[in-house]
């Protein structure tokens, strides 16, 4: 056990000792007690996976009522953590308290006693134990009592019908078509909103969802601030000054190779459940005074309610026209929602409207951006189908020899290994439809085929790690097939596909297949299989393109 220093124990023993009682005690807090290091006033919309409560030290004094000496500290820190707030409290205590000793200390954990006694053994202190330390309890429950809980998400009269048209816009997926340029305006004229400008996010970046801007001139600062943020801690704090509601999407990430296994060949295939994402859904709001705020009161739930409603109603009748011409259409509609006060329906007349002219000011916001960096290289981000379904994955030898001799699209290199090692060939498989499939083949044959694939590293918006999958073609043109976060990177998936490219030599190989939908979406049979390309992983520095900073897809988790 460690123990006081002779000089700590000589210069305490110059203090004067008093006939006072201490109590010290060491207590859970809250998680959300713990401070942001960059930001006090923001309200993280995502705790931390897993985090741990922190954990309070109080020594105080009971024969006076008062607190000596108080700290956070974290829930792994030993017992060492202890003697260093009593050391506090008895030489440089709270104010108006004076440095001395204690007479007797007491704690109401017998391993605690133990411990002091062996410390404190020659300060003449008395250690005992109590079950119970009533001012100490007083104190703690005054501290959580001042961290109340935050209300629900959505409150509860409204959470049903927000859920259910937020489903609907889930089911709709609008970022499948729509770019985040492209404004649609819904007017409400009441709840303290004039017209909200919707804009839908998916098409390129890592989160889906809709953005409900409660001004236009909040939208376009944001899109100027954007372009004019030189570097990360700017476009936060650009990012913490838009004035909107929100619903967002999380969906889970593929990290083990259970999600979709290795495609099975022993003569006959096996069936795969078909693998749908679940639906996650993120309310919130946004303000430049209030920062980040994770739920919402009840004129923002009414509000965001009618505004999905409409955007789904509106969806649900122009889809198709919105598909080939984002062009002027208008649509009024009488929805029917809760009063405020009470659980009577009122009928509430509601337009919507395509805003084409608003759409192409911000495209060109965001065109004179990138007009400004002439040498950043262009990667395309359009090769891949919509819907596609992008995976790595491994392919067994037995499949690998058995496209190598079928009647397909086929890239053969000659550096494939002739001694097979391990389960198989590392993939990608990317799955379509039959007819998008053979059009992917042909721009492929336009490109000169595919010469590699490459994870470049990069960055987002906030400075946070990432890499871009590069396919690199025959004409050296760079198409983007996928973007990696760091808990991807760090999956051991994502590991176990990079070692078996390694114990490959760097031969990989992409599979296009068909058979997106039903038991082979994942799991594709041989006769699904159009296009196989057998090519090489590349290192990032053969690209020589450095860091790259990857398009804001506006993240909510912050």
């Amino acid at each position: 056990m460690t123990t006081l220093n002779r000089s700590t124990l000589r210069r305490l023993k110059k203090l004067k000792q008093s006939s006072a009682v201490w109590e010290g005690d060491r207590r859970a807090l809250p998680a959300k007690i713990r401070q942001s290091q960059d930001s006090s006033n923001i309200i993280p919309l995502h705790a931390p996976e897993e985090e741990s409560k922190p954990h309070c030290i109080l020594w105080v004094d009971g024969s006076m009522g008062m607190v000596r000496s108080m700290d956070v500290v974290e829930s792994n820190v030993g017992q060492e953590a202890f003697v260093r707030a009593l050391l506090q409290a008895i030489e440089h205590p709270q104010s108006p308290a004076q440095p001395s000793l204690p007479q007797k200390i007491l704690v109401c954990d017998r391993e605690l006693q133990f411990y002091l006694r062996g410390v404190l053994q020659d300060l003449d202190i008395s250690v005992e134990y109590v079950e119970r330390l009533p001012l100490i309890d007083e104190i703690f429950s005054h501290i959580l009592e001042s961290f109340s809980a935050d209300p629900p998400v959505v409150p509860d009269r409204y959470a049903a019908s927000l859920h259910q048209q937020s489903e609907r816009l889930w089911q709709n997926a609008p970022w499948n078509v729509l770019w985040d340029h492209q404004v649609i305006s819904i007017k409400l004229d009441r709840w303290d909103i004039d017209t909200m400008y919707v804009i839908v996010m998916g098409k390129m970046g890592l989160e889906q969802g809709a953005i409900f801007y409660r001004s236009q001139e909040s939208l376009v600062k944001f899109r100027h601030r954007i372009v004019a943020g030189s570097s990360s801690d700017e476009i936060e704090e650009t990012f913490f000054h838009q004035d909107c509601l929100f619903n967002l999407f999380e969906t889970p990430d593929l990290e083990s190779e259970n999600d979709f296994p290795p495609i099975p060949f022993r003569g006959k295939i096996r069936a795969l459940p078909v693998a749908t994402a679940s639906f996650k859904p993120i309310y919130g709001a946004l303000h430049p005074l209030e920062g980040g705020r994770p739920y919402l009161y009840d004129e923002e739930a009414i509000a965001l309610t009618v505004a999905l409603e409409a955007l789904n109603n509106f969806w649900e009748k122009y889809s198709n026209r919105l598909k080939s011409n984002f062009s002027n259409i208008s649509e009024t509609y009488t929805l029917s929602v809760l009063e405020l006060d009470n659980d009577v329906e009122e009928s509430v007349s509601v337009t919507i409207s395509t805003m084409p002219e608003l759409s192409r000011e911000l495209n060109q916001i965001s065109e004179e951006s990138h007009d400004d960096d002439d040498d950043a290289p262009l990667i395309s981000e359009d090769l891949f189908p919509e819907n596609s379904l992008i995976h790595m994955m491994t392919i067994p030898w037995e499949l690998v020899e058995l496209l190598r001799r079928a009647t397909i699209h086929q890239q053969l290199s000659e550096s494939l290994p002739t001694i097979k090692k391990g389960e198989g060939l590392p993939g990608l498989l990317i799955q379509t439809s039959r007819p998008k499939a053979l059009e992917l083949i042909e721009q492929i044959k336009s490109f000169e085929g595919i010469q590699s694939l490459c994870f470049n590293p990069a960055e987002d918006i906030f400075g946070n790690a990432c890499q871009l999958g590069l396919m690199v073609m025959g004409n050296r043109d760079l198409h983007l097939f996928s973007e990696f976060d760091k808990s991807t990177l760090s999956g051991e998936h994502h590991k176990r596909w990079k070692q078996r490219a390694k114990n490959t030599k760097g031969n990989i190989c992409v599979i296009i297949a068909m058979g997106i939908t039903g038991a082979s979406r994942g799991n594709p049979a041989p006769h699904h299989i159009l296009g196989y390309y057998e090519i090489k992983l590349i290192d990032d520095k053969e690209l020589g393109l450095g860091k790259l900073l990857a398009e804001p897809a506006f993240d909510f988790e912050f």
